[in-house]
């Protein structure tokens, strides 16, 4: 834990040393005589077969301290240096103080001439003790924790379909190609133009998708319209910087605009909605605000680490903050998927409501006729002095029956469209049997005959109700079909039976079947074929056996009509 502390300390304490100011110039001789100052564009494509790197310190400033020069270079191909140096790994080390020479020499021939490859970096003692043996790790950890926000986030993005997470997702896959491409050639004396190219092509479109979540998260284009004019142009200029790397083979746009001004206009974005009230973009813009920091100083030189730890270390703690954002985000969509589908459902059973208390009606008919008589019965046996404690108990045991019976109707319709109900262990019959119960009236007085074959049930443990919602919703369907066509002999066969461990519930018609053409779209949300229909009985029913019972339920015409399976 000491050794922790202490390294967490001297990491904060280098993250703001200042820039050394120790290497006063570079320059290079191709005849090692005439010396000028060595340029990137220069020598991008020049040719040579030798060269000579000479490297001015600024020995007042090294006084009393200690550095590492870190040069990579093609260094089989060296032939002289005045300096001792270690090879290690892609480096050539050598330490660096004020006993240092004041000039150092590099001398380099090449059997077959080709691009001069030198560059060079001075770290401090701690970069070298402590992070240069461990960047294997620091890089594989970086890796590891964006690839999988970038996989679990593509993969959360085919379930709520939400734009916000596809773009976080393929912004981390383009931050992930741009780190292992500044790796790989941080590796190498000189990127390839190709490779320059590929990676400021990959850094952009991490810029563009930086700033599409942001707009997106922050919902810019409804709170905050005109500024989401001037957020477009950018990204319109960051794809028009695309184009120009495809042909200049370099980006034009970020040769002359800082890249922590990407992540600094994201982090404006979030500012202004939080003053206009969105308490959740304070967690993003705190993630965009420290890319922005550390990439500005990194930058600036004003680091002593090297930009690329600095960038290996912030970038997948920005993934971690914006993941754990976005979980947030993700948790508050499913809550609310799972209201909408609870409303959805009962906006379901309110669109039969109609239907049912028809249905409450017929039902109550037989006995309310019943009541009447037992009245009449009561007055003619008071008119006829008849009357006697037997007769009277007699007639007040039918009247209950009859009051019990309306009573277990009003009870077992109410029931049926509570919103809320919690899971509970039930047989599939049973759910079967009450949507044919309620069901049964109607379908008598439209002479439909029903049948419920089982042959194989089980117990499953989850909400009732929602499966004879489902079960109420295909037998709706069949008699208004049997109806509509004017089906003689009109039947509806329902069949439970186990196959393969699932559960099956077929539910079948002798309606004539469903036309081919619309048989794939029945089940999407508000699609009917009825004049007076909501489209979406059909709808809610698949989601419900898809959500709550992880099943699935799907049709088949047969020869005289349809059939539905339900699957859990």
């Amino acid at each position: 834990m000491i050794k922790v502390l202490i390294f967490i300390l001297l990491f904060i304490t280098n993250l703001f040393a200042d820039k050394f100011n120790i290497i006063e110039n570079i320059s290079i001789s191709e005849n090692y005589k005439d010396f000028k100052a060595a340029s990137y564009w220069e020598y991008r494509n020049k040719i040579v077969d030798k060269f000579l790197m000479k490297v001015k310190l600024n020995k007042q400033n090294l006084k009393g301290k200690v550095f590492y020069l870190n040069i990579v270079s093609d260094d089989k191909n060296l032939v002289y240096s005045n300096i001792k140096l270690k090879k290690y790994n892609h480096l050539l080390i050598s330490k660096i103080d004020e006993n240092t020479p004041n000039i150092l020499y590099f001398k380099y021939e090449y059997k077959h001439a080709k691009r001069p490859g030198f560059r060079l970096k001075l770290t401090t003692p701690f970069e070298y003790k402590y992070l240069l043996p461990y960047e294997g790790i620091v890089y594989g950890l970086a890796y590891g924790i964006i690839f999988c926000a970038f996989l679990y986030y593509f993969i959360i993005y085919f379930s709520t379909n939400k734009r916000c997470f596809l773009y976080y997702s393929i912004m981390q896959f383009f931050l992930l190609l741009s780190l292992v491409g500044f790796l790989y050639f941080s590796y190498k004396p000189y990127p390839s133009i190709l490779g320059q190219a590929i990676i400021d092509f990959f850094e952009t479109s991490a810029f563009i998708y930086t700033i599409l979540f942001a707009k997106e998260i922050l919902n810019i284009r409804r709170t905050m319209p005109l500024i989401n004019k001037f957020v477009n142009f950018f990204v319109l200029l960051n794809i028009f910087d695309l184009i120009l790397i495809v042909i200049f083979k370099y980006s034009i746009l970020y040769e002359y605009m800082h890249f922590y001004v990407s992540f600094l206009i994201p982090s404006i974005l979030g500012i202004l909605s939080i003053f206009k009230g969105n308490k959740n973009a304070i967690i993003y813009t705190i993630g965009w605000s420290i890319m922005a920091i550390f990439i500005g100083l990194a930058q600036q030189m004003y680091f002593s680490i090297s930009g690329i730890y600095i960038v290996h270390l912030v970038s997948p703690l920005e993934s971690i903050i914006f993941s754990v954002a976005l979980a947030f985000t993700l948790k508050k969509i499913v809550k609310e998927k799972n209201e909408k589908e609870k409303m959805l459902i009962h906006n379901s059973k309110l669109a039969s409501m109609g239907e049912m208390i028809n249905n409450i009606a017929h039902q109550w008919r037989q006995p309310l006729t019943h009541l009447n008589y037992i009245n009449m019965n009561l007055q003619v046996a008071a008119q006829l002095n008849e009357l006697d404690s037997n007769y009277i108990e007699q007639k007040v045991k039918e009247s209950n029956e009859q009051i019990d019976f309306m009573s277990n109707t009003i009870d077992s319709f109410s029931n049926f469209y509570k919103i809320d109900k919690s899971k509970e262990y039930f047989l599939i019959s049973d759910a079967v049997k009450k949507a044919i119960t309620i069901m049964q009236t109607l379908l008598d007085l439209n002479n439909i005959n029903i049948e419920l074959n089982v042959i194989n049930d089980k117990s499953v443990y989850s909400y009732e109700n929602e499966y004879s919602q489902v079960i109420l919703n295909l037998i709706t369907n069949a008699k208004d079909e049997l109806i509509q066509n004017n089906i003689k002999d009109a039947k509806i066969d329902i069949c439970i039976n186990m196959k393969e461990g699932k559960i099956i519930t077929k539910v079948c018609d002798n309606a004539g079947g469903i036309n081919e053409k619309i048989i794939n779209k029945i089940f999407e949300p508000y699609f009917s074929t009825k004049d007076s229909g909501s489209g979406i009985g059909l709808y809610m029913s698949k989601t419900i056996i898809n959500s709550h019972f992880k099943g699935d339920i799907f049709v088949e015409n047969i020869s005289k009509g349809a059939c539905f399976y339900v699957i859990v």
